[in-house]
């Protein structure tokens, strides 16, 4: 592995480099006009180089953990990345990072190159994030670090759902059929789950679609646009599968009703009844337990719809 001078780097230039994640930590800076202390999440890099050329600019690098890398989820040491970045010569060099402190100063567009990973999120926010990196510190915290880890338990509760599913890296939208899916959801989700969609994703933002677990195909993409989160995903299918449920239902229930009238005849009745006298038969109130009394009284059971259901169906008809 050669190394490169940066300094032969063209100034402003935009690179394509590949890098391996060692670890996360963070690094503590005081306020010159105070004494408060601010908490930076930071990320260790190992064998940063030229992606085209494969030559070494750096054997380690601290770099400031933003909301690109974030994106990507959890990190474990040894992951394979590749992002892109301007060098700004005119302004190389600091004491942690040597004469390539600056080759780092916009980075953008971070990948992971390891092709079968499991995602988990992680904040993207600086101070939510730093917290997420010291609860894994087994220390005392100050005051000052309470106040963060404090913002992670509050991304943490807001999260809950996205951070109780593991989503396997899938390929592109049309090519499931041979993709395993697993998460933590057991039984809740079984035929179905969220996994994110290489084809909606973009730099900016992970894009989550529903899929069948048995047959890998998509189930529902929000329209072609993907969901931001798990949980909205999820939330957004069961609401639409209740919907689809309901209204079959409903339709069975109109179609039972018409083809029994003596039943719909008798609804008539007690319905005339009560308004006018008050009662029928002991029941004073027109409702799903009138409804679901007659149905059973009659032997109708094993219905395709509720007593409900025929009770709004019977009003709109």
């Amino acid at each position: 592995m050669s190394t490169v001078n940066m300094k032969k780097l063209k100034n402003l230039t935009q690179y394509n480099f590949t890098a391996t994640f060692i670890k996360a930590d963070v690094i503590v800076r005081e306020r010159k006009s105070s004494s408060l202390k601010n908490i930076y999440p930071t990320v260790l890099l190992k064998n940063v180089c030229l992606a085209d050329t494969g030559e070494l600019i750096a054997k380690y690098y601290w770099l400031g953990y933003g909301k690109s890398l974030a994106k990507l989820g959890r990190l474990t040491s040894g992951t394979q990345l590749k992002f892109e970045a301007r060098p700004d010569i005119n302004v190389l060099g600091n004491k942690n990072n040597g004469d390539i402190a600056s080759l780092i100063a916009w980075p953008k567009n971070f990948r992971r190159l390891d092709k079968a990973y499991q995602y988990q999120a992680i904040p993207e926010d600086s101070h939510q994030l730093a917290g997420c990196i010291l609860s894994g510190k087994q220390q005392e915290y100050n005051e000052s670090e309470q106040w963060y880890l404090d913002q992670y338990k509050l991304w943490q509760e807001e999260n809950g759902d996205e951070l109780d599913t593991l989503v396997e890296e899938v390929p592109a939208i049309d090519n499931y059929q041979d993709i395993k899916v697993e998460d933590v959801l057991g039984d809740k989700l079984e035929k179905y789950a969220a996994v994110r969609s290489e084809e909606l994703s973009d730099s900016e933002n992970r894009k989550y679609v529903i899929i069948d677990r048995e047959t890998k195909k998509i189930l529902d993409d929000n329209n072609s646009l993907g969901y931001l989160k798990v949980k909205d995903a999820y939330e957004s299918h069961e609401h639409r599968l209740i919907n689809a449920k309901e209204r079959y239902r409903k339709r069975r229930a109109l179609s039972w009703l018409l083809n029994h009238a003596d039943f719909d005849k008798k609804l008539l009745e007690s319905y005339v009844e009560i308004t006018d006298k008050g009662q029928w038969e002991g029941y004073i109130s027109f409702d799903k337990k009138l409804v679901e009394d007659l149905l059973l009284q009659e032997n109708h059971t094993h219905l395709e719809f509720t007593s409900k259901d025929l009770l709004e169906v019977w009003y709109k008809g």
